[in-house]
C-alpha cells in the first residue's frame, strides 16, 4: 500500500532545499571549538583587518569533498549528498556565496564575523532574510572545514579549493 498523497507531496519540497542547508551552514560550525572563535581579537581595533585577511583567503571556488553527518541521513538525502561530491562548486566573492551543480543553484549574501586566526563565523541569509550561522576553519591553504549545526545537515563538511 502506498503512503497517503499528503506524505508524498512533502518529499519533493524537502529534497531541493536540503543541499541549500549545507551551504547556508557552509554552508556555514566547529561546535567543539566555538569558544576560540569569539576571541578578543575579533572585537578589538584589529577586527576589520582580521576580517579582511579571512575574506582574502576565502575568496574563490571550493568543491565539496566530504560530509560526515552527526546523525545518519535518510537514504534520499544521502544519495543527493553523494552526487554533490563530484559536482558541487561553492564560490565566495566577498559578498555572496554562489553554489552550483546540476540541478542546484544557491545565491546568498554572507558576512564574516568573529575572526580568530584560521577560524571564523559565516552568517548567510536565505531569500527570506533568515540568517544561518556556520563556524569555519581553514586547514592549510587548500581546505575549509565547516562544522554545520543546521538540521538535517548537522555535521562536518570539507571543502577543497577548486583548481
Amino acid at each position: 500500500m502506498s503512503p497517503p498523497a499528503s506524505r508524498l507531496s512533502l518529499r519533493p519540497s524537502r529534497a531541493p532545499r536540503a543541499p541549500r542547508f549545507l551551504l547556508a551552514a557552509c554552508a556555514a560550525v566547529l561546535a567543539a571549538q566555538a569558544a576560540g572563535c569569539g576571541s578578543s581579537a575579533s572585537r578589538g581595533p584589529d577586527a576589520g583587518a582580521a576580517i579582511s585577511s579571512i575574506d582574502a583567503r576565502l575568496r574563490g571556488s571550493f568543491r565539496l569533498v566530504r560530509f560526515e553527518p552527526e546523525v545518519p541521513l535518510e537514504p534520499m538525502l544521502a544519495s543527493m549528498l553523494e552526487f554533490q561530491y563530484a559536482h558541487l562548486v561553492v564560490r565566495f566573492d566577498g559578498k555572496r556565496i554562489l553554489a552550483d551543480s546540476p540541478g542546484l543553484h544557491v545565491d546568498r549574501a554572507y558576512e564574516i564575523r568573529d575572526p580568530a586566526w584560521d577560524r571564523f563565523k559565516i552568517v548567510s541569509y536565505d531569500e527570506a532574510g533568515v540568517a544561518y550561522e556556520a563556524l569555519c576553519e581553514f586547514s592549510g591553504q587548500e581546505e575549509l572545514i565547516v562544522h554545520a549545526q543546521t538540521p538535517p545537515w548537522k555535521g562536518v563538511a570539507t571543502l577543497r579549493r577548486a583548481q
